[in-house]
């Protein structure tokens, strides 16, 4: 039997040979060929012998196969059949009975049916652009079900995830998954660590859930007036929230009892800023409704 190596080259145009696949743009198939990235992953989602562990497009399973040597249970959720024939033979071939592999799109199913019986798995994928923020936002729904993502995506996409108030990577997928965890960047990866080689560097990024810090009604408020001002980031947050206050009089009188001046603009309110600013908007419209 050939020795397991998913990072070879060689091994990786075999495969795709044998079962007749050509890469898809539109899914993203980049390959990982770089053991050491691989390994920088794994470290940092600090794998234990009893954890679970949920997989997002395992691809031909770089990062599969050395989780499932340190791990309980690994569960692999791939959504093209092609690749999900390779990596069941490889299965099979190699006795690695503690992998599930899934095939679907990992958005059609809830955490708890990808979970498969799992009360808690961390994550750990190589998942493409086009469907980091969506998938970003299905997991985080669960997200006292995940102790710990560990995600390679596209660089410009891990320093949105992570940027701060007043970088021009800030906008409102940063406020949103900084509200829900402890975000870092945890490094780059250059496209040469894949192939086919991409146009652009991916990064790793280590997102780490926390408990929500609002109630529900302040919490649905903070999202609301982060799309508004971020979806007119130009305007003054005076002007760019009016439409949800009905006139920009209102929207005024928020934003001073938040104690921000009327002239800001999306980009500069730090993640507590944004939450107070949800709270005095909470606070200001059961006042109204009381009244």
């Amino acid at each position: 039997m050939e020795t397991l190596n998913p990072f070879s080259l060689r091994q990786i145009r075999a495969w795709l040979d044998e079962y007749g696949v050509r890469p898809s743009k539109g899914w993203g198939q980049n390959f990982l060929t770089d053991r050491r990235v691989a390994l920088r992953a794994l470290e940092s989602a600090s794998l234990q012998p009893d954890d679970g562990v949920l997989e997002v497009g395992p691809g031909l399973g770089a990062l599969t196969f050395l989780m499932a040597e340190r791990v309980r249970r690994v569960i692999a959720v791939e959504v093209d059949a092609r690749l999900v024939a390779i990596l069941q033979t490889l299965i099979e071939e190699h006795a690695l009975s503690n992998i599930t592999l899934i095939q679907a799109s990992v958005l059609s199913q809830s955490v708890e049916q990808l979970l498969r019986g799992e009360e808690r798995a961390k994550v750990v994928a190589n998942i493409p652009y086009s469907i980091t923020s969506p998938l970003i936002e299905h997991l985080l729904k669960a997200k006292e079900r995940i102790p710990l993502m560990v995600l390679m995506v596209q660089k410009e996409v891990a320093e949105r995830l992570t940027a701060k108030a007043s970088s021009p990577a800030y906008g409102s997928l940063s406020v949103f998954v900084q509200y829900h965890t402890q975000a870092e960047y945890l490094g780059r990866v250059p496209a040469t660590a894949f192939y086919p080689q991409p146009e652009v560097d991916s990064a790793l990024v280590r997102l780490t859930p926390v408990p929500d810090r609002l109630p529900a009604f302040e919490q649905k408020w903070l999202f609301r007036l982060v799309r508004a001002g971020f979806g007119k980031r130009r305007k003054t947050l005076r002007n760019a929230l009016s439409t949800l206050f009905e006139d920009t009089d209102r929207a005024s009188a928020i934003l001073r009892r938040a104690s921000i001046p009327t002239a800001t603009r999306a980009e500069a309110l730090s993640l507590e800023q944004w939450m107070r600013l949800a709270e005095e908007t909470a606070q200001t419209l059961q006042a109204e409704r009381s009244r």
